[in-house]
Parts: structure tokens; C-alpha cells; sequence
């Protein structure tokens, strides 16, 4: 009896979770439909707030199989291509993130497009007391820039990448990389910040 009212408990959570995805995105066919994911929840991995209050401003190709969380403030937008595998995944996204098709990101990668507070400390003074008083700012006034990663890229585990960055096609970002300009096509690139260390041949 426990075990029946446990596993219908968690199917109650499931699909409260999925509806809660679908209501803030678009989804393609066979979404979280691995193999891998048998006798698991992976719904329950997903985390979306979508301020721009339309589901088509976060878009989601098909095949695709992650665990992530997402926010997406009021003037942005998530466009992501089929076959991408992402596992741990945050985005905190004020402008456009595009990602291409057949990419890999490891564990407790971050995209975070936004810079959210300015180099200026009397700015920064300034915010401090906003915060404590009004609430949290506007994260636009610090400015950001869209994010780009071509297809068949592979982001290794723990690499943040930062607004205004391009990553071209087939290329890879070693694990605990801080990528905050743009790395070409066909490169393993990696570093604080992250530079090209060599050539992919093909």
C-alpha cells in the first residue's frame, strides 16, 4: 500500500512538473524519451521561468534529452536544435541564446548572458541599497549580449560561458572553462579565460 502511494504521488508530481514545462515552451517530438531515462522522472529535472510570458520565445528542438534550468527575463529568447544533451544544465538569459544541433554539455555548465551589475562601486553602492529597499533591479541597465554555439560543439563540464560569446561549429570547451570571447570552429579551446589551445583536425 506505501509503495502504491508513493509511486502515485510521484506521478502526481510528474505530471504537475510537465505541464508547469509546457505552459513556458515549446517542445519537439520524443523530449526526454532516451532509453536512459527508464524507471526515472526526468520531467522533474526541468526548471523554467519564462517572463517574457510566451511559451514560443523558449523553443526546444526534437530528440532532445536534458536536465537544466532556465530563466528567461522579459526581452529574451531560448532557441535550442535536435539531438542536444545537456545535463545539469543552467541558462539565465536576458538577450538570444541559439544553440545549434548534436551538442553535448556537461554537468553544471552556465550560460549567463547578462553582466548584472557595473564596474562603477558608486553604482554598485547604489544598487546595494535599491536591493534592500525597492527589490531586485533591472538587469538590463548593466547591459549583456546574445549567445551563440554552432552544432556539434561539446561544452565540458563546470565551463561558464558569458553574453556576447559565438562558439563555431565542432568545437570543444574543456571542463571548467570560463569562455568570454568568441572561439572559432573546429578548436578545443579552454582556460580561464578560455583561448584556442589547438586545431580539431577532421
Amino acid at each position: 500500500m506505501l509503495n502504491f502511494l508513493k509511486r502515485n504521488w510521484q506521478q502526481q508530481k510528474v505530471s504537475t512538473r510537465k505541464q508547469q514545462v509546457l505552459s513556458q515552451c515549446i517542445v519537439g517530438e520524443s523530449f526526454l524519451e532516451s532509453p536512459m531515462y527508464k524507471g526515472k522522472a526526468p520531467w522533474l529535472q526541468i526548471k523554467i521561468q519564462n517572463k517574457t510570458g510566451d511559451k514560443n520565445k523558449i523553443r526546444i528542438g526534437a530528440h532532445c534529452n536534458m536536465a537544466l534550468s532556465i530563466f528567461l527575463n522579459k526581452k529574451g529568447s531560448i532557441e535550442i536544435g535536435n539531438y542536444v544533451y545537456a545535463s545539469s544544465v543552467s541558462m539565465r538569459i536576458d538577450y538570444n541564446l541559439r544553440i545549434g544541433s548534436h551538442v553535448m554539455f556537461g554537468p553544471n555548465v552556465k550560460l549567463w548572458d547578462t553582466k548584472n551589475h557595473p564596474l562603477d562601486k558608486n553604482l554598485r553602492h547604489a544598487q546595494c541599497e535599491y536591493i534592500a529597499y525597492q527589490g531586485m533591479i533591472d538587469s538590463y541597465e548593466a547591459g549583456g549580449g546574445d549567445i551563440k554555439i554552432g552544432n556539434d560543439v561539446w561544452i565540458g563540464m563546470d565551463v561558464t560561458i558569458l553574453g556576447g560569446v559565438e562558439i563555431g561549429d565542432g568545437s570543444v570547451i574543456a571542463a571548467g572553462s570560463i569562455v568570454t570571447k568568441s572561439i572559432p570552429s573546429n578548436v578545443l579551446a579552454g582556460g580561464i579565460p578560455a583561448k584556442i589551445i589547438k586545431n580539431i583536425n577532421l
